[in-house]
This record gives structure tokens, sequence and C-alpha cells, in this order.
């Protein structure tokens, strides 16, 4: 198997058991929405990130769909753009804990507003992004969510080895929102 077949494989492992997962573990609560693959998540680095620290813009474009809720069946999709500056930023900054807020505008024209928390780990070539938080206003307040990423990217390994630059990734995404 060619290695681009391998980290693919490994990819789509990764977010299958995180669906498994998250889905499993609503217990008695309600899943008003999922968003599965080929919903995604662009980001890119300007200037490209390096071991080395330097001043940073990232923009992060996320594309949901297809998505499905039985509380809003008219949502089918979404999206969320956003960028800001980061100094001191290296290739090893994408680790860690950090907070997030994410804002979503729906294919209805209504909005969601994501806060939480993520964690982010990597085995071997795939950087694996968890947040979880509360939907905090618009469509689903008050619900819960999860929001799982994978990006597969050799490149991030080689620049965390200090052997090349990281200029974007593009993961795939799982969104699952729950309410009690």
């Amino acid at each position: 198997m060619s290695r681009i077949a391998t980290l693919l494989a490994a990819a789509l492992i990764a977010v299958a058991s995180t669906t498994f997962t998250a889905s499993g573990s609503a217990g008695a609560d309600g899943l008003d929405l999922t968003c599965t693959p080929p919903s995604s998540v662009g980001l890119r680095f300007d200037p490209p990130a390096t071991n080395t620290p330097q001043t940073q813009t990232l923009t992060a474009s996320r594309r949901y769909g297809p998505c499905v809720s039985p509380a809003h069946p008219d949502i089918t999709s979404g999206t969320s753009d956003a960028s800001g500056t980061f100094p001191g930023a290296t290739c090893l900054s994408l680790f860690g804990a950090n907070s997030i807020t994410i804002h979503i505008t729906w294919n209805n024209g209504q909005t969601s507003t994501l806060s939480g928390n993520n964690v982010s780990s990597m085995a071997g070539a795939t950087l694996t992004v968890v947040t979880t938080g509360t939907v905090t206003a618009g469509a689903f307040a008050g619900g819960t969510f999860v929001h799982t990423v994978v990006y597969p990217s050799p490149e991030l390994l080689l620049c965390n080895l200090g052997l090349g630059t990281l200029p974007s990734l593009y993961g795939q995404v799982v969104l699952e929102i729950l309410t009690p």
C-alpha cells in the first residue's frame, strides 16, 4: 500500500472511530445535529509555519455538510471562516489545549456560536483536534458539542523536526450537537 493510501486509511479509521465513540456517549441526551465528511477545515498559515517562532496569520475555513438535524431539518450545511494573528507561533503551537469560539452560519440563514476547549494530539503523521463545549447562542443554544478534526499531514511532522515548513493543513470534520 502506498504511503498516501496508508495515511488516508489511517485518517478514515480515526474519523470513523471518533464518530462511533461520540455517538455512543450520547446516553440520554438527544443528538440534534450530525455533520460528517466531506465536512472539512482548511487552515492557511502566512507566512508558512516553521519550528522558529514568528508572528503568523492563521486563516481557518470550515465547511460543514452533509448535516442531518431532526430538530432543524432545514439545516443541511454550514460555513465558518475566521482569521487571527499570533505572535511567536511555531508548528508546535498546534499542540496542547486551547479555548476556541466557532461561529457557524447555516444554509437556512440561522447561526450558532460554539464555545469550548480543544485538545490536540499527533499519532504518526496525523494531527487530531477534539473540541468539546457548549452552544452559547443561536440554533441549538444550550446544547453541548463534539467537534473532531483529523489532519493527515507528513508536512506537520517534518516541520516539527525542523525539516520543512507548513503552509496549510486540510482535515475532515465530524460535528455532533447534543441537547438534554
